[in-house]
């Protein structure tokens, strides 16, 4: 007999599991943690803020600090978030320029560890998704018995004890000032809404600057397998994090009559975050779910599943416990894409259906 996917919270270890928009393990009334290092195995941890910005552009709310083994990355859902980053050694031997961008929904940055960064939220209704590798800096948190709001974790609030915070792999930089000239959105090298925006070369012991990905102005790919479309736009892949892990979304086309999504079964760990329309995934032993705005599900590794949707131009936001996930299985049978829309027509049949948004 199979079992429900569905929790009422995040679990304790890694298991298959779905939650609903706004379930699982609580911090304060703004952050939610739908994935933890203990039900990822130690391989990522997801994190919701939801809260109010100053809205308005300027300086940060949170100290400048490096974490030296941990990478995270900031994903806007809602609203709109400031980001700064430059890499420490860059920073040290002034052989870089600080980098900034304003986040608005889709967009994406990328903070690879030994990086000065900080954020501020900007707009009074925002949701900021974090993407912590590996799993289990949550703790931090946790130990603050704070919130991870930027207006709560100024050293010296009674949030905890600054001199312990090397513990937590968080190294204050103080001598960091983040730049205030922002125009058009951006300050500092590389495009941005202005251009094509380019993953950096696979990273081996180069230090990493800051990765910045515009809502569809990244990288695209085409997979039209199995009579469905999908357009797998990675924002960091398994060359940028030296295997680790990697992030993006996936658009989808509703499968053809007649054709079945394939079971899939990734070695890694692999968390899908619904963006828009409707998924039905389905796990090994476990009962069908459907998944709309804002659900997640997770899969543990070595555990098959599938995918299939069943809404016109389906979104969602993957990440994966390391470089070969389902992205990179998808892209190695894809072919290059310079379109946020998949064709009109699937695969393997004549029928036309256009995509409206």
């Amino acid at each position: 007999m199979s079992a429900s996917l569905w929790l009422s919270t995040t679990p304790q270890s890694p298991v298959p599991y779905a939650l609903k928009k706004g379930d699982g393990i609580k911090l304060g009334n703004d952050n939610t943690f739908p994935v933890t290092g203990n039900s990822s195995g130690k391989a990522f941890c997801i994190l919701h803020t939801n809260a109010a910005g100053k809205n308005t552009a300027g300086g940060p709310g949170l100290f400048p600090h490096v974490h030296q083994k941990t990478y995270e990355n900031f994903y806007a859902v809602k609203g709109r978030v400031q980001l700064w980053g430059q890499n420490l050694d860059r920073f040290l031997s002034n052989t870089s320029v600080q980098q900034t961008r304003i986040l608005g929904p889709g967009d994406f940055g990328g903070i690879p560890n030994n990086t000065i960064h900080t954020f501020n939220l900007l707009e009074p209704d925002t949701q900021l998704t974090g993407v912590l590798v590996p799993g289990g800096f949550e703790e931090f948190f946790f130990n603050m018995n704070a919130s991870p709001n930027p207006a709560e974790t100024l050293p010296g609030s009674g949030g905890f004890d600054p001199s312990e915070l090397s513990k937590w792999d968080v190294y204050p930089q103080f001598d960091f000032s983040p730049r205030q000239d922002v125009v058009n959105g951006k300050a500092g090298p590389g495009n941005w809404y202005d251009g094509q925006n380019t993953l950096p070369a696979p990273s081996g012991n180069t230090p990493m600057d800051p990765i910045w990905v515009a809502k569809n102005y990244g990288p695209k790919y085409l997979n039209s397998e199995n009579g469905r479309h999908q357009i797998i736009t990675p924002f960091v892949t398994g060359d940028q994090t030296n295997g680790k892990f990697s992030q993006g979304t996936i658009t989808i086309s509703p499968n053809n009559p007649g054709t079945k999504a394939p079971y899939v079964t990734s070695t890694v760990a692999t968390a899908l975050y619904m963006e828009e329309g409707q998924l039905e995934v389905t796990v090994d032993g476990f009962d069908p779910v459907t998944l709309i705005d804002g659900d997640l599900v997770f899969v543990p590794g070595n555990t098959s599943f599938s995918y299939f949707a069943s809404a016109y131009f389906t979104k969602f936001m993957y990440v994966t416990g390391g470089g070969r996930g389902i992205d990179f299985e998808l892209i190695a049978k894809a072919r290059a894409w310079d379109s946020a829309f998949y064709p009109a027509a699937n695969p393997q049949t004549s029928a036309s259906k256009f995509v409206r948004i």
